[in-house]
């Protein structure tokens, strides 16, 4: 549909936004009003309007969900110019200008991730050189009672507010002495009874208090506390005109103020102030010693790109000067971190503070507080931007008017509402759709009862005509979600959810750790250890001992007084596991830890393997007759050797650090999950959601399951914490307020078109008696009775709640990777893969790029991540400082990137030796001089690249730019053997070098279809190898792409073929092909003519 044809269509607020494009505008859309139309009509209303380019409106929304469907809409207005709109989620945003703008973060190149255990260690290192006074320092049972509350507040710093501890100090001796002020001026009117001349007084009072208020700064875009506690006293006080004269002040006193050990009145947020100014020397020492250790967390990304932005002027003019049209979706969930980054794009005075931003969002739908969202950022806006346009949303194209009229009737009861704030905006949303709907809330005599009745109702349903997939059931918790699960299995109703799972307790890391730690102690003789441990390891089914021969085993050691290692190593049906564990109990000291756990699982190439683990887990037949349980034992495996590879950094790790490792975690309590999908988007299932997950989704009938006050109302139980925050600083996680539920069942509502069914039980699981969540009685919804089920249904229902914890349909490869399918973006290596018939071809790229199956990473692939991690650093050197880097430097670097690869002392020091040979020869050649003019690494991830329906990814060793002349030279930094030219060497070499030209020319298509350089033309490949030549010199293949336009097309059509094939999981077998490049080149050919 044309842009004129989607603009005709909007109603009159909606189009009234698209042709504001100009100045700051706030949208306030409620659901279904249609914001995404509206963003995607804007955008493409900007192109018309102006000159802009694509490439300068920057779209931002929350969640890659809604990143997609703004990009999707988008496309279908104008074409392939949406591919160049820079659409982020704000982290991918943060991580776009991390690496596009490299020599800005050039400080923080060496640093290595630290896990959450390096992180506890780090906290404990702090809290036990703590003063008994500080009132962090308590202890109970060994442990500080503070340490995880800190840990969390320090990441909820980081991420939802940006600020340092230097940062932080100064905000909170601001609200000091604002509450030293306040006291002085309250106390004698509060100290008194509350009366009917304590409003004047107050009144009175507040004439001092917003000359206080209005004199403060707002540091580092913190609201000022003065400013908090000025407005809700307003507020209290118009409550005494218009509700009661007493009583709302009666209640803000009780909110804000307390009595002191003697008996004083004081603000609450005095203790809170505290314990956070004490918090602010911890943090201090917490980004201290990481810096000092050379260590980052995750968090540690977005408060990187504030600061870099705030301190680095021309990073700030730059992106000012690229972003000349911001929009930002559901910016009622921002932070104070993603509000100073928006706050840095707009504020250059030619702006006049009048700057082209757009915001779209609803205060009542505030539900990402666990992310440090603040909702007054919405309500603020208007104090931001004096000047800016206020427009609201109200026809809703998505719910009927009696699901509508029942959301309103919740939301109102929620407090500090925009719509009470401003008195101008009414929020009343209209249906624009005739259709019937209803909206209707029943009961259940039990939470058994409920989620039968449940899937009973949409298996019935479904068998009378209804789309599955328009189906929903939402809840608050994954607990209530995954209680539901064999109900609907049982009911033969298919469902979607998407679960998280405790790595260390499923069945193959068990299997692993148990047999890990036998041969850890083994290795170290701890043979009581040993004798205790091996009987829980053989029976193991994977070992397929019979119990008698394990009973045998047991009464011989006993009888013969011998251990079972020593009975097992002359008993022949024994004795291989015998010998291989005494094999593997001598390799724990010189043998690196990933290679052991290789070795442990069974799938180590270098010797003949005794362990059944891979054979038991992940044997072929297994994929094919149980992918459901072989994908969920690889996501697991996958999770606990990615985290290994975070655990201490730089350490040269065993297999007792594994052991270590496990226990740590299971001592302190700290998790490894692994997501889960149970089907995919595109397959026809009901949805099961969290209400967080449901956020910009609609469903034909939705169920909120489980609604009863002690999940959802006032007396649902609220997070204790020890360390809080003040009311500025509203980082604390979501659901903790009455308001917070509110909300988000305002939205679990608002998700339903035609039929919305909120339920609830009248006995828990504990068979306590349980009552409706408070809002839901003033919604005067008709109320119906689940009726009593049947004698037989009740057993059932019994059996049902007794296993479901362990029930999870089977399903096919297909459909269990399509979740995978939907995110994959194919690279120049993937393609390979997937090409390579030498190497299995599509059958190995599944294993490997698409199962992912962990491995231990070869010594030389390690050894070519640390060159090129070395070679990053030195251009980014160049860039910051417009200085080579000294040699010494270069070479230091080298050392510190292999150490980090956790090799094999033996291999270690052989290509320590070999770089320290050929990386002097190398820079100092000049065959490919660095300059200031050349960017290292860069990535294409969040690019949304495109060649038709394929998505294409990438990470570029370096890119030589010339801006004057829009080239662009890419090279690719090779640590092989070298090659003097390309139609040179034995068929290896040739079989080599085709891959490596394919790359080039991937790379060309890649960079030229980017939203970054689509303006710019890829002229020439090169690839450098480190190596030198026998006569010592260094080789640089050149790639000339003028000529080669056949060939580029010819790549171009390959990687159609290939993303067709890999996006349906047709994976054609390449046995029949030559071993060879001739097989190659065949079976490439043939997927480009779609024989196959």
């Amino acid at each position: 549909m044309s842009f004129q044809s989607r603009y005709a269509n909007l109603n009159h607020a909606q189009k009234k936004a698209v042709d504001t494009i100009d100045g700051p505008v706030m949208v306030i859309a409620g659901p279904g009003t249609g914001k995404t139309e509206l963003l995607s009509v804007r955008a493409a209303n900007i192109l018309q309007k102006t000159d802009t380019l694509p490439e300068n409106i920057l779209c931002l929304t929350f969640t890659e969900s809604g990143q997609a469907a703004m990009r999707e809409r988008l496309v279908s207005i104008i074409g392939k110019d949406a591919y160049k709109v820079a659409i982020h989620t704000f982290h991918s945003f943060g991580s776009e200008i991390i690496n596009q703008n490299r020599e800005y973060f050039y400080r923080n190149a060496l640093f290595q991730p630290a896990d959450d255990l390096k992180q506890y260690e780090i906290l404990r290192s702090i809290f036990e050189e703590l003063p008994y006074s500080n009132p962090l320092s308590s202890m109970m049972n060994g442990e500080y009672t503070h340490i995880a509350d800190a840990q969390k507040s320090i990441s909820e710093l980081k991420r939802g507010s940006a600020l340092t501890s230097d940062e932080l100090l100064a905000v909170i001796e601001q609200s000091e002495a604002s509450l030293d002020s306040f006291e002085r001026i309250l106390r004698p009117i509060l100290s008194e009874r509350i009366g009917k001349t304590t409003g004047d007084k107050l009144r009175d009072a507040l004439i001092a208090m917003r000359e206080h208020s209005q004199a403060l700064e707002h540091l580092h875009q913190v609201v000022p506390l003065a400013t908090i506690i000025v407005e809700s006293l307003e507020a209290a006080l118009e409550d005494t005109i218009a509700i009661h004269p007493t009583k709302p002040l009666s209640a803000w006193k009780s909110t804000w103020f307390e009595r002191d050990s003697t008996k004083e009145l004081v603000f609450k947020d005095r203790k809170r102030l505290t314990k956070l100014k004490a918090l602010a020397f911890v943090y201090y020492e917490y980004l201290n010693r990481m810096e000092k250790e050379g260590l980052f967390d995750y968090d540690d990304m977005i408060m990187q790109v504030v600061h870099a932005v705030e301190t680095q002027i021309d990073l700030k003019l730059n992106l000012q000067e690229k972003y000349l049209y911001i929009m930002v979706d559901e910016f009622q969930d921002t932070n104070l971190a993603q509000l100073r980054i928006l706050h840095n794009l707009t504020d250059n005075p030619v702006n006049e503070g009048n700057p082209n931003i757009l915001v779209v969002g609803d205060d009542d739908q505030a539900v990402y507080g666990f992310q440090g969202a603040d909702v007054s950022n919405i309500l603020n806006f208007s104090d931001m931007y004096p000047s800016r346009q206020l427009i609201v949303l109200t026809e809703n194209y998505r719910s009927g008017a009696a699901i509508l009229q029942a959301a309103r009737t919740v939301i109102t009861q929620g407090t500090d509402r925009l719509e009470t704030r401003l008195p101008e905006i009414d929020k009343q949303l209209t249906a624009q759709t005739a259709e019937p709907a209803s909206a209707i809330l029943w009961n259940a005599p039990s939470g058994d009862a409920e989620r039968h009745e449940i899937a009973q109702r949409i298996a019935t349903d479904i068998q009378q005509g209804a789309d599955p997939s328009s189906i929903a059931v939402l809840a608050r918790r994954h607990s209530d979600i995954q209680s539901l699960l064999p109900f609907f299995r049982q009911a033969g109703v298919p469902i979607r959810y998407e679960r998280e799972e405790s790595v260390l307790d499923a069945a193959p890391i068990k299997a692993l750790i148990q047999v890990a730690r036998v041969v850890t102690h083994l290795s170290q003789g701890n043979h009581d250890e040993v004798e205790q441990l091996l009987p829980e390891m053989l029976a193991h089914p994977a070992w397929q001992l019979s119990a008698k021969a394990i009973w045998r085993l047991s009464l011989d050691a006993y009888t013969n007084r011998q251990t079972w290692m020593e009975v097992m190593a002359t008993t022949p049906e024994f004795t291989a596991i015998h010998n291989w564990l005494i094999e593997r109990a001598q390799e724990v000291s010189t043998t690196a830890l990933e290679p052991m756990i290789d070795s442990l699982i069974g799938r180590s190439q270098d010797e003949s393997e005794v362990s059944p683990l891979f054979e038991y887990y992940f044997a072929p037949d297994k994929l094919a007759e149980q992918p459901d349980a072989y994908l969920d034992c690889l996501n697991a495996l996958r999770a606990i050797r990615a985290r290994l590879r975070e655990y201490r950094p730089g350490a040269s790790l065993t297999l007792p650090a594994f052991v270590e490792f496990v226990d740590l975690h299971e001592r302190l309590g700290v998790g490894i999950t692994a997501s889960h999908y149970s089907l995919a988007s595109d397959v026809a299932a009901v949805q099961l959601l969290t209400a967080h997950k449901s956020k910009g989704l609609e469903f034909e009938t939705v169920y909120v399951y489980n609604s009863v006050d002690s999940v959802w109302g006032h007396s649902a139980r609220s997070f204790s914490r020890s360390i809080s925050y003040p009311a500025n600083l509203p980082l604390a996680p979501a659901g903790n307020t009455a308001d917070e539920r509110l909300r988000l069942f305002y939205v679990a509502m608002t998700r339903a078109k035609r039929q919305l069914i909120i339920s609830y039980s009248e006995r828990s699981d504990a068979n306590k008696v349980t009552l409706p969540a408070d809002f839901l009685l003033a919604t005067n919804l008709t109320t119906t009775t689940a009726p009593e089920p049947e004698k037989v249904d009740e057993i059932a229902i019994a059996e049902l709640a007794w296993y479901q914890p362990f029930v999870e349909p089977t399903q096919d490869l297909k459909t269990l990777l399509a979740p995978q399918l939907e995110k994959f973006k194919l690279s120049a290596t993937s393609l390979n893969s997937f090409l390579d018939v030498t190497r299995g071809g599509p059958q190995h790229f599944l294993l490997n790029n698409i199962l992912h199956f962990p491995k231990s990473k070869p010594a030389a692939a390690a050894y070519g991540t640390a060159i090129h991690w070395t070679l990053q650093q030195a251009h980014l050197h160049v860039a910051s400082t417009g200085q080579q880097k000294p040699l010494e430097d270069t070479l230091y670097d080298f050392e510190v990137a292999m150490g980090r690869e956790r090799l094999a002392p033996q291999d270690l020091q052989r290509y320590l030796q070999q770089g320290s040979e050929h990386l002097p020869v190398f820079l100092s050649s000049n065959a490919l001089p660095m300059t200031p003019t050349q960017k290292a690494e860069v990535g294409f991830n969040y690019q949304d690249v495109r060649v038709e329906e394929a998505r294409l990814t990438g990470s570029l060793d370096m890119i030589d730019i010339d801006k004057k002349e829009k080239t662009i030279i890419v090279t690719d930094y090779k640590t092989g053997r070298p090659a003097t030219a390309w139609d040179k060497g034995d068929e290896h070499t040739k079989m080599k070098l085709h891959t490596y030209r394919q790359q080039l020319l991937f790379y060309k298509i890649l960079a030229e279809n980017s939203s970054e350089y689509h303006n710019f033309t890829v002229t020439k490949g090169c690839l450098a190898f480190i190596e030198p030549t026998k006569a010592g010199e260094t080789s640089v293949l050149e790639l000339e792409f003028s000529n080669l336009s056949e060939e580029l097309e010819r790549t171009r059509r390959l990687i159609e073929a290939v993303w067709r094939h890999i996006i349906t999981l047709d994976l054609p077998d390449t046995s029949h092909y030559t071993q060879d490049l001739k097989g190659v080149l065949a079976f490439e050919q043939d997927l480009i003519d779609g024989i196959v």
